[in-house]
């Protein structure tokens, strides 16, 4: 008892050491260039399998005091790890909510539900994040809210910045001019993201059953 308790606490170790090695290798994102894609969100999928629901939060919590010790804080207040600890909390949460309860007879069909559903989940908790708090934080480089924003925000002013040339498609026109610009930059990229960790995860589970039989 004593020794599967010790195995599974060196594992979760090894599992959020990898996922801030994952963390590095970056792809920039060529819509939004400050942007960049990377795969530490496969050990998440990986720990909920291999350990467990508790154990994959331990992970997510490591995994976010690792990248402090090791990049040191990203942004103000650490709001770069900040918001991967919640991203990473809310695919482990949904994904482990919906293995639990959709179940459906053919295995890849249930996967495939369960991991667009995850992953539409954490993009639009992303996008929420991003309009309320952590983009305002990022654009002032102190903790500031949405409503304190100094200055108008809109999808211009990134293009501006940053000389690209997004656009905002009508359906977004409910939204303010701030809403349509953090909700075309962040939403897709967030679910491109996670789609791509969710192929990445299913290619590599077979991994897991060695690492089981260890």
């Amino acid at each position: 008892m004593e020794r599967t308790k010790t195995r599974k606490i060196v594992l979760a170790a090894v599992l959020a050491a990898l996922g801030m090695i994952l963390g590095l290798l970056e792809i920039p994102y060529p819509f939004a260039p400050w942007l960049n894609l990377d795969l530490s969100e496969v050990v998440v999928l990986m720990a909920i399998s291999m350990l467990g629901f508790k154990t994959a939060l331990f992970v997510c919590v490591c995994k976010f005091f690792i990248s402090i010790l090791f990049k040191g804080p990203v942004g103000p207040i650490a709001i770069g790890q900040i918001t991967a600890l919640i991203a990473s909390l809310t695919i482990c949460c949904v994904y482990y909510f919906l293995s639990k309860h959709i179940k459906l007879k053919n295995n890849l069909t249930t996967y495939v539900i369960n991991m667009v559903i995850t992953m539409f989940a954490f993009a639009m908790v992303m996008f929420i994040l991003n309009y309320l708090f952590v983009t305002p934080t990022y654009l002032m480089q102190k903790p500031t809210w949405f409503t304190e924003l100094p200055f108008a925000v809109d999808i211009e002013a990134f293009n501006q910045q940053y000389g690209t040339s997004i656009a905002v498609p009508g359906i977004l026109n409910f939204l303010s001019p701030y809403g349509q610009a953090i909700f075309i930059i962040y939403f897709p990229f967030n679910f491109i993201k996670g789609i791509i960790s969710a192929i990445v995860y299913y290619i590599v589970r077979p991994i897991e059953d060695k690492f089981k039989e260890a």
